[in-house]
């Protein structure tokens, strides 16, 4: 596989963990909506792409980055998602968690991400 190919891929599975963490409460706010697009288009994504990855987001299951970098960008993303809507509700903390734990991060590690955006958003 090229290394365009994987890099792609890779982004794809970043924003299918997205769609799985926005759609946890069953909500989609337009906020979420934003975001999740903003995103796709940062990594290039068609709308046939974000239609197919959204159409099956109650289903979706969770790819672990390989690389320490982009298993810290998702955590981080996947906690803005979850707090997009000023609330990161218990289901959604049950998925954060998951998440970091499966990207080898500790519940300690979490906790502080989400109090560090807290501090960034009061500002």
């Amino acid at each position: 596989m090229s290394e365009s190919t994987n890099n792609r891929n890779i982004k794809k599975e970043h924003f299918s963990n997205l769609v799985a963490v926005a759609y946890s409460d069953n909500v989609l706010n337009n906020e979420e909506k934003e975001f999740l697009q903003e995103r796709a288009n940062d990594y290039g994504l068609s709308q046939d792409e974000i239609h197919e990855i959204t159409e099956q987001a109650e289903t979706l299951k969770f790819i672990v980055p390989l690389n320490g970098e982009e298993k810290e960008e998702q955590l981080a993303d996947i906690v803005y998602m979850s707090m997009i809507d000023g609330v990161v509700n218990e289901k959604e903390y049950e998925i954060c968690l998951k998440i970091a734990e499966r990207l080898d991060f500790k519940q300690k590690d979490l906790d502080y991400i989400i109090e560090l955006t807290k501090k960034l958003w009061s500002h």
